[in-house]
């Protein structure tokens, strides 16, 4: 046994030389190559839900001071008389009060860049107070031979330079001037006869709207020439102030529905809450014995009678319940036909079957038959003593 067991060693041992030695030739004999991939992985962080990230890091490489924004938040910051703001929202939900602040702070020396929203002819607009107070639109402006989808961009003439930009604003959203109109337009692009972007002083400061801002996102920042159109505007502040922030706004701070309530209607609220825990615990089920319930002193007669009577249906005394029911129509005979009372039988079954016209043998056997052997037969008599009460 022993001499088979080290037999067994051995072979193991010369198993795993093979095994390292082929394994050594085999890694100096092959050729090992590093190789690199990119792959794409989309939008990562932030970059999801800020489709304007690639143009603040594109502004803060080239030396311009960037920063997102909440406006209108409740610990808000205070926008100075150097620095640029741009909003590339709709605005939907700037009422006339925040509306009024910007502006305010644009006549003081600010910098506003904005769009807005681009109607057709036909639609219902709502009121854009900014650009009410500038007099100016935003509409749908298509040629019978243009198509939605012809996108080509605009070639923006450089002053001093014999060159040119291309900024591809979307063709069929243009800017058009409102009647009454009366702003200095200190620059405008525009391309085929549509108006997309215009920049107005107002006040001490200038208001920059734009047709679209598409130019500006992520997808589209790297191409043409949009990235120095952004930071052309971002340095578009009063030619001597160049220690402005510029600020960018992405979502409209809308307050949600049960701060409003709490802050305008209170009462109301504790009210409603009040009144919720309360049927709450009313639907709460109980458990245990109920206390205090009050029962009734005394019950009807009719009460009583109804349970004479199913008492004795269960104990099977229907020549009593029968009996009880011949002596109702007996006497209910005697005030209508007083006469029968000193009749025979005979007679008084004669006269019933007369008013009710059924057959003798079925009213003399209703009358004063007393054999009940069946369920069947209780019923038939009842329903002909109640037939014959009906004729009376």
């Amino acid at each position: 046994m022993a001499a088979r067991k080290k037999d067994h060693t051995n072979l193991l041992w010369l198993l795993l030389i093979i095994l390292i030695t082929g394994g050594a030739y085999w890694y100096t004999t092959v050729e090992f190559q590093y190789k690199y991939e990119e792959v794409d992985k989309g939008y990562q962080g932030e970059a999801l839900s800020n489709p304007f990230l690639a143009a603040e890091y594109f502004l803060r490489r080239m030396g311009q001071k960037t920063q997102k924004v909440q406006l209108f938040a409740e610990q808000t910051f205070e926008l100075g008389a150097s620095d640029t703001l741009f909003i590339p929202g709709k605005r939907v939900s700037y009422n006339q009060k925040r509306s009024e602040y910007l502006l305010d702070w644009t006549r003081q020396g600010g910098h506003l860049i904005i769009t807005g929203k681009a109607f057709q002819d036909d639609e219902y607009r709502f009121r854009d107070y900014i650009l009410d107070a500038v007099a100016m639109e935003l509409s749908w402006h298509i040629e019978e031979d243009e198509s939605l989808e012809e996108d080509e961009p605009v070639n923006l003439d450089i002053e001093d330079e014999d060159d040119f930009w291309q900024i591809d604003f979307v063709n069929y959203q243009v800017i058009s001037y409102r009647p009454g109109f009366n702003l200095e337009v200190l620059w405008s692009i525009t391309n085929n006869a549509k108006l997309h972007a215009v920049q107005v002083a107002f006040g001490d400061g200038r208001v920059t709207l734009l047709s679209d801002t598409k130019m500006f996102r992520n997808d589209y920042i790297d191409q043409y020439d949009h990235a120095a159109f952004l930071y052309t505007l971002s340095n578009d502040q009063a030619q001597t102030l160049n220690d402005g922030v510029f600020y960018y706004s992405l979502f409209e701070d809308q307050i949600g529905l049960f701060n409003w309530l709490w802050k305008y209607a209170q009462a109301l609220v504790i009210s409603f809450v009040i009144f919720l825990i309360l049927a709450l615990w009313m639907m709460i089920p109980r458990f245990g014995p109920l206390i205090n319930v009050e029962q009734p002193v005394s019950r009807r007669f009719v009460d009583h009678l109804r349970a004479s009577g199913n008492y004795h249906w269960r104990q099977g005394h229907y020549s009593r319940l029968i009996r009880e029911v011949r002596k109702q129509l007996s006497a209910q005979m005697k005030l209508k036909y007083p006469e029968w009372t000193n009749m025979s039988q005979k007679n008084q079954v004669s006269h019933l079957t007369e008013l009710s016209q059924l057959e003798t043998s079925v009213v003399e056997k209703a009358l004063f038959d007393t054999e009940i052997e069946r369920v069947d037969d209780f019923v038939n008599k009842i329903m002909i003593l109640e037939k014959l009460r009906k004729s009376l």
